[in-house]
């Protein structure tokens, strides 16, 4: 809405009262600026929301999809376990309506971990994940049965304003071969993700050029945190990382790891 039509219907409104102090003004219809709706015919505001970004836009990709992100190669002399391996690659599938449904890590060509959803549900509120985990000597499989007490979405974005989505969930493990682990046993958990859209941009995935992408600053509840320590007092420090988004390509780039090719 301009200023101009703000001020001419203040003005319409006040000439109005002067003539007759019950006078109202009665429109059928829309009203419009430019040839655009800023009042529809229910009386509701129209704002402008073409700066905003939709991130669903961005972190689903077109269905079926899998995008396959590599990391350059680590030096085999590392003392960090988790990057002492020379090759790694990441595999995000994605399903019929484009959301992530499977992800898995690779080293040196051979499955470490991965995530599975399956069986989601709307009402109730939930799924059924398995987490594969064969970073340690021998493999381990939990199934678990999540019910969401709540899932929230982010709101639309506008860069440079940071904002949080949230799960709030009972999880029950159907099935392990954790002897550490009890099937049937719940626990109550709260996860959260944070982000901030830095700028658009394009991102190149070898000789293709992808051109509506998103780069973030993301956080998440279960990702790595430093402890740090100032005049002996130990504060958990957050580390933000960088993340890149491409519509119809879902997430293309974290960390290390980028989109070499797609299926």
């Amino acid at each position: 809405m301009t200023k101009l039509f703000s001020l001419s219907v203040i003005a319409l409104l006040t000439g109005l009262s002067n003539v007759a102090s019950a006078a109202s003004l009665d429109v059928h219809g829309e009203i419009k600026v430019n040839g655009k709706t800023v009042i529809d015919d229910k009386g509701n505001v129209i704002q402008d929301q073409s700066h905003l970004i939709n991130i669903d836009d961005y972190t689903n990709a077109v269905p079926n999809r899998v995008v396959t992100l590599v990391a350059p190669a680590e030096d085999s002399n590392s003392v960090t376990p988790a990057n002492s391996d020379t090759n790694r690659s990441y595999k995000i599938y994605y399903d019929d309506a484009g959301r992530s449904e499977q992800e898995e890590e690779f080293s040196n060509e051979k499955l470490v971990w991965s995530a599975k959803w399956e069986d989601r549900t709307t009402t109730p509120l939930a799924q059924k994940r398995t987490i594969f985990n064969h970073w340690g000597e021998n493999p381990i499989t939990t199934t678990y049965k999540d019910k969401f007490t709540t899932s929230s979405s982010y709101p639309l974005a506008q860069i440079g304003v940071s904002m949080t989505r949230a799960d709030i969930y009972t999880s029950t493990v159907l099935a392990t071969n954790n002897p550490e682990v009890e099937v049937g046993k719940v626990t109550n958990n709260s996860d959260y993700q944070k982000l901030t859209v830095i700028d658009k941009t394009s991102f190149n995935m070898g000789e293709t050029v992808i051109e509506d992408c998103i780069i973030v600053t993301y956080n998440a509840s279960w990702l790595n945190h430093e402890i740090k320590e100032y005049n002996k007092i130990k504060t958990l420090q957050l580390t933000d990382e960088f993340r890149t988004f491409c519509k119809d390509y879902g997430l293309v780039q974290f960390g290390k790891f980028k989109a070499q090719s797609v299926e």
